[in-house]
């Protein structure tokens, strides 16, 4: 996640020069970030099985300036569902994805490329992907 103290480049976050011209492709791209080892969890070394959501707390997760519009429109879709939803059910369901995006990710980002952002930011979220069909509102 590049930002203020990060890294310029996807090869100073550690990445080397074949899956850093993938993250740049795109190529690792998922639901709102991209994923270094989906293959290989870094908790189980088993092929990752969790729900996009739970991507915020991987070590595989990579998001960079172009994700930002997604996570953006992620957040607004998040702060709908939050006016649906029981506040306990909320948090229980997207609070620990909402806080990362909130507290952590967003923070790494400067002012401008947040405005940058957001003028791009889809409307389409992709939320009701990764959802079951009983637990919508």
């Amino acid at each position: 996640m590049p930002g203020p103290a990060g890294p310029a480049t996807l090869e100073e976050a550690g990445l080397d020069p074949g899956m850093a011209r993938q993250a740049a492709d795109g190529d690792l791209d998922t639901g709102w970030t991209a994923c270094t080892g989906h293959d290989r969890h870094p908790l189980t070394g088993q092929e990752c099985q969790v729900s996009f959501l739970d991507c915020f707390h991987c070590g595989n997760c990579l998001i960079t300036r172009d994700h930002l519009p997604r996570l953006l429109g992620l957040i607004d879709a998040l702060d709908q569902r939050r006016r649906e939803l029981p506040e306990e059910a909320w948090w229980r369901r997207y609070g620990p994805s909402w806080a990362a995006i909130r507290h952590d990710i967003l923070a790494r980002f400067t002012p401008a490329e947040l405005r940058q952002a957001q003028a791009g930011k889809p409307h389409d979220v992709l939320l009701d992907l990764v959802e079951n069909p009983w637990e919508l509102p």
